[in-house]
């Protein structure tokens, strides 16, 4: 008995804490997922907007989208920029079912919010798939990573107050004029859940910022006093 508590012991550790770098497949030591070349790699975020986390050159002023047209969200916080290898990591776990990578990047985030120092939030919300996705992929990339953050800064996590109710294209295969149109009344929230709190949507990867926005306005007439985004990344 005692012996197959410890082969299962290993095998969690084993998925949970891998031998080899993800990236290089490198050895590493346990309680690692990258090896320093690889983690060094990494494109952090840097100088970005402080409002939308877009790429800028002066994270001091809002980009000059976010002037002409202010968001719904209070501001949006991204841990890196959409680019290599990053951008494998959240692929490998969206589209192949490296599920074990959704604490990494979970991981990355958590560590990211901690180090900015802002204040807390009430409750966080993962973007929800549609049905329809959600069949077809098997899970919730945004909420497998959400649920890591949660655990980390010890908040709570709600992903059953908010739906995805209309299947949409995915943002990334249109043109970035017909994004907003796109996800027009795309969501709903239940009514008096998110009154008077602070909600932080969490997702993995941010690009227009459409789909964001257009939560961020659902919780608000929901009833939030004020939302913001995490997000892994930001193209």
């Amino acid at each position: 008995m005692l012996t197959k508590v410890n082969n299962s012991l290993r095998i969690k550790q084993r998925w949970l804490w891998p031998r080899n770098c993800l990236l290089c497949a490198a050895s590493v030591h346990t309680g690692q997922d990258l090896c320093a070349p690889c983690a060094e790699s990494l494109p952090r975020s840097a100088c970005a907007c402080p409002c939308c986390a877009a790429k800028s050159s002066d994270p001091e002023t809002p980009c000059g989208e976010c002037q002409k047209h202010p968001p719904h969200y209070a501001y949006a916080r991204a841990a890196f920029a959409y680019a290599s290898p990053i951008d494998h990591l959240v692929q490998n776990l969206k589209y192949h079912h490296r599920l074990e990578l959704s604490r990494v990047l979970g991981d990355y985030l958590a560590d990211w919010v901690v180090s900015l120092e802002d204040a807390r939030p009430d409750i966080l919300v993962p973007v929800p798939l549609h049905p329809s996705r959600l069949r077809e992929r098997g899970f919730n990339q945004s909420l497998e990573i959400a649920r890591f953050v949660a655990e980390r800064l010890g908040l709570p996590l709600d992903h059953q107050h908010v739906r995805r109710i209309r299947p949409t294209t995915p943002q990334t295969e249109l043109p970035r004029e017909q994004r907003r149109k796109n996800v027009h009344g795309a969501f709903e929230a239940d009514k008096g859940v998110f009154a008077g709190k602070r909600v932080v949507i969490v997702d993995d990867v941010m690009t227009s910022g459409h789909t964001a926005n257009t939560l961020a306005s659902t919780l608000l007439r929901s009833g939030a006093a004020e939302v913001r985004v995490w997000v892994v990344a930001r193209a």
